[in-house]
């Protein structure tokens, strides 16, 4: 299901150009400035929306490594106009608070920070919180060596890297439990969405894979027996993810499968809707793929409004 968990990898590549921080950073790192986001009119409830998470959530254009800028907000964590910053819903006003890191894990969004000048990210919530929307997971599991390994190398290399990586699998459902539970400590009064991610890649076998640029080049390609690696990496991943949430077991904590939000637009695709091999951002998606999310998403916040499970204020 969460096939494109490999849009992680990007993001931990740029974790690597800005480096990583920890515990030693500056504690009085400033939480980012909130926006006002959607077209909502003023009469609808205004909602105080945090968004925590890695790459996924956080970058939507190409990083600038020479100046850590990004078309006009700058920012290590290569924030950009990814889908928190395209919410429209229609029946709620957002008060966006947008903390998500290219290269972020666990402990980034409850114990430390990444970067100088950046909060840990759960810092930005508070009992005022009313909505929380979360993605990570992807960099805990070793994602970025598994695809690595099959990217660039022959599959025995590419299983031989996912069976070694296998025990951060299966160890991430108990890593997220304790996010979880610790977001839902935080934001008292908030409803906590965990949004999945959208798959990207072609099935293994089908038609056309060979002619595709964007995933196959001369020592630079994802094989059919990759992508069947791949597929069943990101089904485990999908699996932690369900089961630390049904561990939790709390009203409050919610999903948002993305899995086929790419639906006719994976990579290969006519019109893709996620970066290839050679994107500007490898394997992440592009803004149209960010404006697809931000759609889907906007009907489910339209969704939950309308069964009044999402607190808010006037």
């Amino acid at each position: 299901m969460l096939r494109t968990v490999l849009g992680a990898l990007a993001g931990t590549l740029l974790a690597f150009a800005a480096g990583v921080g920890g515990p030693a950073l500056s504690l009085d790192a400033p939480i980012p400035a909130t926006r006002f986001i959607g077209a909502a009119p003023e009469s609808a409830p205004l909602v105080n929306l945090v968004v925590l998470g890695d790459s996924y959530a956080s970058a939507a254009t190409p990083f600038d490594r020479g100046t850590l800028a990004l078309l006009g907000a700058p920012s290590v964590c290569a924030r950009g106009p990814a889908w928190p910053r395209l919410l429209n819903p229609t029946s709620i006003r957002l008060s966006l608070t947008h903390v998500s890191c290219s290269g972020a894990v666990v402990p980034d969004l409850i114990d430390r920070r990444m970067r100088a000048n950046e909060p840990v990210q759960i810092q930005a919530l508070s009992a005022e919180t009313d909505l929380v929307m979360l993605g990570i997971g992807g960099n805990d599991t070793g994602f970025s060596e598994v695809f690595s390994a099959c990217r660039f190398e022959a599959p025995v290399r590419c299983r031989e890297v996912a069976d070694q990586m296998a025990p951060r699998t299966a160890a991430l459902s108990g890593t997220l439990v304790r996010l979880y539970r610790e977001v839902l400590r935080r934001a008292p009064n908030a409803l906590v969405i965990v949004v999945l991610y959208a798959d990207s890649l072609p099935l293994a076998g089908e038609p056309g894979l060979d002619a595709c640029a964007a995933l196959r080049a001369p020592g630079d390609e994802i094989s059919d027996a990759d992508l069947l690696i791949l597929d069943e990496w990101g089904r485990a991943i999908g699996e932690q993810v369900k089961g630390a949430i049904a561990t939790v077991a709390d009203p409050r904590l919610r999903t948002a499968d993305m899995a086929d939000a790419f639906a006719g637009h994976k990579i290969c695709a006519a019109e893709p809707w996620q970066w290839g091999r050679d994107g500007d951002i490898p394997f992440h998606p592009s803004a149209a793929g960010h404006a697809a999310l931000a759609a889907r998403l906007s009907q489910l916040l339209d969704e939950l409004e309308a069964d009044g499970a999402i607190p808010g204020r006037r």
